[in-house]
């Protein structure tokens, strides 16, 4: 009697961890598309690109320089931050500075990553920001990404 009761137990953990595997996988979501975006502003250019990657999605960033001379850039890490939902960029890391050349990409920081969003449309807000001298810039714009 005492084995049936084993085998009964064992049985019921078995399908209840065949289940939760499932139910995890089901519950999962992922990046419908990748997502480009780009915004010019001036001689510059901000690109960023979202995919999706096994644990979330990462995203890609860079600026490129189409002016006709030389110059020199002054950025706080991150040089174009990435926020979620939330237009609230934050500029805190050290001071960079860069030597641009025409036709020069940047691409100044890692691929940043988050973990899978919700079902559903996500706002993305994208903000660039350095300095020329003592001339501030500040190229925004934002996106939408989807998960299902």
């Amino acid at each position: 009697m005492g084995k049936k009761y084993i085998i009964i137990i064992t049985l019921t953990a078995c399908i209840g961890a065949v289940i939760l595997f499932v139910m995890k996988d089901y519950l999962k979501t992922s990046l419908v598309e990748a997502v480009k975006i780009e915004k010019q502003y001036g001689d510059f250019t901000v690109h960023v690109r979202i995919e999706e990657i096994s644990e979330g999605f990462q995203v890609l960033r860079s600026i490129e320089y189409a002016g006709e001379e030389d110059i020199v850039i002054r950025h706080r890490t991150p040089l174009t931050q990435i926020t979620i939902n939330a237009d609230n960029a934050v500029f805190t890391g050290s001071p960079v500075i860069k030597q641009m050349k025409p036709g020069f990409q940047y691409h100044p920081e890692m691929p940043l990553t988050f973990s899978e969003l919700k079902k559903g449309e996500h706002k993305v807000y994208v903000h660039t920001q350095f300095f020329i001298e003592d001339q501030k810039f500040d190229i925004k714009t934002k996106s939408t990404i989807v998960f299902k």
